[in-house]
């Protein structure tokens, strides 16, 4: 995706039944991801901040491969289970939350999430965990994805 191009947007309910599970299973959003996979954009990050309600999330996809690689139990933030970290971290300064998903040259950031839940990893339970740390931790959030290689989100 070249920057002259635009996001990729989904409308989603942080706080629906299902926590917008469906919405990120959605056929839509299963070619959004496979495509870019194919196309070597391995990372898919926000390109605007987004709420942890009722939001729009605007999606863009890039190729990216350089990370830190901390261990899982080096990151230093507030074990919620065990494939959750939230805060209080020892990384950086920002509110933020780890999944236990590590980004690698095929698939990162935001892609490696969506694709465990394409796959059936992330059951909608999960999901929700996740939804109920996000919205526990932060209120407005972005998806960047381009400094250590576990999937994380972050407060602005």
């Amino acid at each position: 995706m070249t920057q002259k191009q635009k996001c990729f947007v989904i409308d989603i309910d942080w706080d629906s039944s299902d926590g917008g599970y469906s919405i990120l299973r959605s056929k839509r959003v299963v070619h959004y991801v496979l495509k870019n996979i194919k196309d070597g954009n391995n990372l898919i990050q926000t390109c605007r901040p987004f709420t942890t309600h009722k939001t729009k999330l605007y999606l863009k996809a890039k190729s990216f491969h350089t990370w830190q690689s901390p261990e899982w139990n080096n990151i230093g933030c507030n074990h919620v289970n065990k494939w959750i970290q939230s805060t209080p971290c020892k990384i950086g300064i920002n509110q933020k939350m780890f999944i236990k998903y590590k980004s690698n040259e095929y698939v990162a950031g935001f892609a490696i999430y969506l694709l465990m839940i394409m796959t059936g990893e992330v059951t909608e339970k999960m999901h929700l965990e996740f939804v109920h740390t996000m919205q526990k931790t932060m209120t407005h959030c972005i998806i960047h994805n381009e400094e250590v290689d576990w999937f994380h989100i972050k407060q602005i």
